[in-house]
């Protein structure tokens, strides 16, 4: 064989084995905790997490073994997108390949998700981590590590396989539980325990962040970033503050020209209403201002009607009236060019007021049939609660049409993103069910169920509102179980900070939620006076706060786009070559030189 064509082969083979490589995938591995049920109790085990990259267009693939009790596909699924949003990783060019190996059944769901989301992170950005570190926790919308159960079990099984450090969520490290014998609360400090009884560092971590830093030591946020509130929102919300509290006004002066005296009670809290309406106008804070005029209007209108006592047909009339303008205002709505974040959040908002003003005027008709006493007490409540979600409907229209970055939001994109949240929801309440009994769990089955009602008929704004509140419902609910009074609140607060940040990453993006700052600012303002319904609204800041997760951004195609694998292979024959050529080149040398 010729000199030339050695060469040739030589520089082939080089190539071909530097490609293939480069080629192999690398397979990114975490333990997991779970808990195991026996029929008679929990106990901890340990399962395997596995990921693999592959060229691809962002799917989502997931193998378990054996199957977990609950679906792991969606929590999976959704772990992947928080760890590419909130890190701002370029994940639509890899299909993710996710095995779950454990050795028996164990309870799945949502509880890897924290796991799932760092190493999704860590396999995307090629990050060097430490296996023998484990996490247990869920992943909620701003990144945030949620509560889960069985952690006691689970550090146990870690113990026992001889780990060394156990990322908990922030907020349980002291489980507090009623013991019915003693008729108290017995709590068990499960660092401590860890520490002294297991010899396992245990330490809380309330985000994404601290998870990636504990099994990698990167800090991938350094930011901090400030939240500077946007300035036409504020006008907007100003504007419908004014409308709002300016109908209380109207209404106090009108009964006071028709002799209408309000009960002490009735007086009293109207009172307490515009004083806190006061208070967080002055603090700028003009949502809960708005919030707490909508509260006393409704009491004010109920009472109104008390003392008025108009007769059946005048309510009859009064919400034929209402009816009319309710289908005016959703034709209207039809009408609307739905762009921005901003513009998908306040046709939400304002669809499920116009909602809850047709189902007051659905159930004004059908008590129609009562005692007539009973029914008029009945008819004036109702009237009154339709009449004012519909004025605050219309209030919430200003915010159409705000600036801000273009999102894909057309009917297959709404429609996939309302399926997403009702599979999601579902799981956190199945979840939940785990640890709570159904007398908590009420409200949220009816916020799931609505939610496919809506699917059913095509209303996908609505049903990504219920949805999406019966996710933050359970979250709420799973965040509060078993956690001390003092722990409750330094995590509130914790978690109130988490929403502030995710919101202000929105606005630096040039997206801004105006729903998720809303119940923000609402969230701080109940956060001493009603602390559990502070952490529902946080809890709906954080899901509201991260929709823009669900719907592609507008971008422009560029004109040439070349696929990764060809750039990897190009890589490869180019470094083949030098590699190869430099080998004849030494060759040569040393036959020239007499070293052969």
């Amino acid at each position: 064989m010729s000199m030339s064509k050695k060469i040739l082969l030589t520089l082939i083979l080089f190539s071909v084995l530097i490609c293939l490589a480069q080629a192999q995938p690398e397979i990114y591995q975490l333990k997991l905790l779970a808990v195991e049920d026996n029929g008679e109790e929990m106990y901890g085990s340990d399962a395997d997490l596995l990921l693999e990259l592959k060229s691809g267009s962002g799917r989502v693939f997931l193998e378990t073994f054996p199957l977990t009790k609950m679906d792991t596909q969606i929590s999976t699924r959704f772990a992947k997108d928080i760890a590419c949003s909130h890190f701002k990783l370029n994940c639509d060019k890899y299909d993710f390949i996710y095995t779950i190996k454990s050795k028996s059944n164990i309870i799945g769901g949502p509880s890897a998700g924290a796991a799932i989301a760092a190493l999704t992170a860590i396999a995307v950005l090629d990050l060097e981590y430490d296996p023998a570190v484990a996490v247990t926790g869920t992943i909620n919308s701003g990144g945030i590590i949620g509560p889960v159960g069985g952690v006691k079990e689970k550090l146990e099984a870690a113990s026992n396989i001889k780990l060394k450090k156990v990322l908990i969520p922030k907020g349980i490290s002291l489980q507090q539980k009623f013991d019915e014998k003693e008729g108290n609360f017995t709590g068990i400090d499960l660092v401590e325990y860890g520490k002294n009884n297991l010899s396992l560092e245990v330490i809380e971590s309330l985000s994404l962040d601290e998870v990636v830093f504990h099994l990698t030591g990167a800090n991938l946020n350094p930011k901090n970033l400030t939240l500077i509130e946007n300035e036409e929102y504020s006008t907007i919300m100003d504007s419908l503050r004014r409308k709002i509290c300016q109908r209380t006004d109207t209404m106090l002066e009108q009964m006071e020209q028709e002799n209408l005296i309000l009960k002490p009670e009735t007086s009293a809290s109207v009172q307490q209403l515009l004083g806190r309406s006061i208070n967080s106008t002055a603090e700028g804070n003009f949502y809960s201002a708005a919030s707490f005029c909508f509260s006393a209007n409704l009491e004010l209108k109920r009472a109104y009607y008390d003392l008025n006592s108009p007769r059946q047909g005048i309510i009859f009339n009064l919400q034929n009236s209402l009816a009319k303008k309710i289908d005016l205002l959703r034709k209207n709505l039809a009408e609307e060019k739905i762009e921005t974040i901003s513009d998908l959040q306040t046709l939400m908002i304002v669809s499920e007021r116009i909602r809850d003003a047709q189902e007051q005027i659905e159930t004004l008709q059908e008590k129609k049939n009562l005692a007539k006493a009973e029914a008029a007490t009945e008819s004036y409540r109702l009237l009154a609660y339709a009449e004012e979600r519909y004025f605050s409907a219309v209030t919430w229209k200003e915010f159409f049409n705000m600036s801000g970055q273009k999102y894909l939001l057309n009917e297959e994109q709404l429609k996939n993103s309302c399926l997403q949240k009702i599979s999601e929801s579902q799981e956190r309440y199945q979840y939940a069910s785990f640890f709570v009994s159904s007398d908590y769990t009420g409200n949220i089955v009816t916020k799931i169920d609505t939610a496919q009602k809506s699917m059913q008929e095509n209303d996908f704004i609505l049903c990504l509102m219920q949805a999406s509140q019966a996710k933050a419902d359970s979250s709420a609910l799973l965040s509060s179980i078993g956690v001390s009074e003092e722990a409750f609140a330094e995590l509130l607060q914790e978690k109130i900070q988490a929403a502030g940040r995710v919101i202000a990453e929105n606005i630096a993006e040039d997206t801004f939620p105006i729903l998720g700052y809303s119940y923000y600012q609402y969230a701080k303002t109940l956060q001493e006076s009603d602390p559990y319904t502070a952490l529902v609204y946080t809890e709906y800041a954080l899901e509201m706060g991260e929709l823009g997760i669900y719907f592609p951004q507008e971008k422009t195609q560029p004109l040439f786009e070349i696929d990764e694998d060809w750039i990897l292979a190009g890589k490869g024959f180019l470094l083949g070559f030098f590699v190869a050529l430099l080998i004849v080149q030494f060759r040569r040398k040393r036959k020239k030189y007499g070293f052969i």
